[in-house]
């Protein structure tokens, strides 16, 4: 068929399409702030908005915690106008017999006392509309109290929220009580995230077909005293739990024979912790954190393959470990550890199937790999010690063995205050390593340190390619424009004869490429592109693609 003849086919079925429909898709692939200033845009987008079955509320888009605590007299009309916003939005929802996807309700600074009435409302408003996913966040019982307020009335869950038969996520915040009629219905809970002074274990094991599961710092309130937290879990009878994320609680014991992904991170993280993972034989993904109270040895992973056959995901993150970790598994894919003791010294790993290796933390250590895939990603980001007035990051790139892995290696370097003290130590009289990637996500802010702390990384390691993580918390741009103009050979010369008689890899660079991950105009020169770069919450980045001699490397 002519190429032209389909294209158009394709744009009559498009054309086609009611209006509403392709409005309502732009919206569900902006995100929510975006998708709200299209309102304004004209009436068209306007009604289409009003008809978006997603919400998502924050009470601080209408007034502040600042306002609260001096008892703005305006909050109290931003807040009848936040009642107003969503009241109107649900109505139009219902009028229109439209199903609600997704309700998100986050009411961090409120008169809860007159808030609740109408929270009330719009629960059993989305409740009876099919919600699919609903979410609400009040504050913490602790949330105010460095402020000089507290928050000392709780608020019911309606029990039309467990009722609703179209709910698939349920993530619930703050000081929020359940009735004990909720023990006698069964629900699909997608996510749930407990903090409250109810009854976590008796809710849970009577919901037998939930298959995700979250809880999160759980809590005893008691009126008369500071909240409890709950410091044991023991769930029964979860045939359908697939996926369970537990944090803030010492001992758990979960029975859930079909479980394949584990999250668990104790409340105190120095102490000694229970987690039974006994009848987890489905298990394929494992990851713990802050487990400081034992020490994990060669025995324990001997003991964890020898258990789980087919865990292909483990990650260990901030966890003791004896002085040599022999890590050897047949099905083990992706692996992610962080070590911070520092008695911490060796690590093998022999997984012929690895495909992927996350480290962070000792720089003093050495890590082998035995046997691994040839798809093999590696990305480590070792922890500077300037306390010791000591760090060699070209002797940590040494360490990792053997030598032809660096090819895939991605190492992440953060600037921290101090290096100025090794910086003038530099001695190098030999190429260094090759590898992949060199990501800087922060520099010197000082000129005076721009060449002795490029020298430093590139008398360490020879990158391939050099990313720049570009934020809006303080101008990066100088010391990029100077490692770009020393690279290309506007200023190597000059700082070359200053500090060594000795050429280095970089000095004879063919080309140095340069990309960005926001948009700019083509052919645009460096500083132009980092004059474009967005100034918002998001993480961009600029790269350097570096072109090497090879009859010089």
């Amino acid at each position: 068929m002519d190429t032209t003849v389909a294209e158009g086919k394709r744009m009559d079925r498009l054309t086609s399409l009611p209006e509403v429909i392709i409005l309502d898709d732009i919206l569900t692939r902006l995100p929510y702030k975006d998708a709200a200033r299209t309102s304004v845009l004209s009436k068209e987008w306007r009604d289409t908005w009003y008809s978006f079955p997603i919400l998502s509320i924050c009470s601080k888009d209408f007034f502040s915690m600042h306002d609260v605590l001096l008892k703005n007299p305006l909050r109290f009309s931003n807040q009848d106008m936040l009642i107003h916003y969503v009241t109107k939005r649900l109505l139009k929802l219902l009028d229109q017999g439209l199903a609600i996807k997704v309700f998100k309700l986050n009411m961090q600074c409120v008169d809860h006392k007159k808030m609740f009435y109408h929270v009330d409302l719009w629960m059993k408003m989305v409740s009876e509309n099919g919600v699919q996913e609903l979410e609400l966040r009040l504050p913490l019982p602790t949330a105010y109290v460095a402020k000089g307020c507290t928050i000392d009335q709780e608020y019911d869950l309606p029990l039309c929220v467990i009722e609703a038969k179209s709910l698939t996520k349920l993530v619930l915040r703050g000081k929020i009580r359940f009735h004990q009629a909720f023990l006698n219905h069964s629900i699909k809970l997608f996510s749930v995230l407990f903090s409250h002074e109810g009854i976590v274990e008796n809710l849970i094991s009577h919901c037998p077909l939930i298959e995700h599961l979250t809880i999160n710092d759980c809590y005893i309130y008691n009126p008369l005293s500071v909240p409890c937290p709950v410091r044991s879990l023991f769930l029964h009878g979860l045939e359908k739990l697939k996926e369970a994320d537990i944090r803030g609680i010492q001992g758990v014991y979960i029975d859930a024979p079909n479980l394949e992904n584990l999250c668990y991170c104790p409340l105190d993280v120095y102490a000694p912790f229970k987690l039974n993972l006994d009848s987890f034989t489905n298990l394929r993904c494992l990851r713990l954190f802050f487990l400081e109270g034992s020490i994990i040895t060669d025995k324990w992973f001997v003991e964890l393959f020898h258990k789980f056959h087919f865990l292909e995901s483990l990650s260990l993150l901030c966890c003791s470990m004896s002085e040599k970790i022999n890590i050897l598994s047949v099905q083990l894919k992706h692996l992610k550890l962080s070590i911070h003791c520092s008695n911490s010294r060796e690590v093998n790993i022999d997984a012929p199937n690895l495909l992927s290796c996350q480290y962070y933390g000792n720089f003093k250590i050495a890590i082998s790999f035995l046997r691994y895939s040839n798809q093999l990603e590696l990305s480590f980001n070792p922890t500077l010690d300037y306390k010791h007035n000591y760090y060699s990051l070209r002797e940590f790139i040494q360490n990792i063995k053997p030598q032809m892995v660096l090819a895939s290696l991605s190492l992440s370097i953060q600037h921290l205050p101090g290096i100025e003290q090794i910086l003038s130590q530099i001695q190098v009289s030999s190429t260094p390593p090759t590898i992949k990637r060199l990501g800087l996500q922060c520099v010197p802010k000082n000129e005076a340190l721009y060449f002795p702390y490029v020298n430093w990384l590139l008398s360490s390691c020879c990158p391939r390619t050099i990313i720049f993580i570009l934020h809006s918390d303080y101008d990066r741009k100088p010391f990029i424009l100077f490692m770009y103009e020393l690279l290309m050979g506007g200023k190597k010369w000059k700082w070359f004869h200053h500090f060594s008689d000795t050429k280095c890899w970089w000095h004879e660079l063919k080309n140095v490429k340069v990309t960005s991950s926001f948009k700019v105009h083509e052919n645009v020169d460096l500083e132009t592109m980092l004059d474009s770069f967005p100034k918002s919450d998001g993480e961009e980045y600029i790269s350097f693609s570096l072109e090497l001699d090879t009859t010089v490397v």
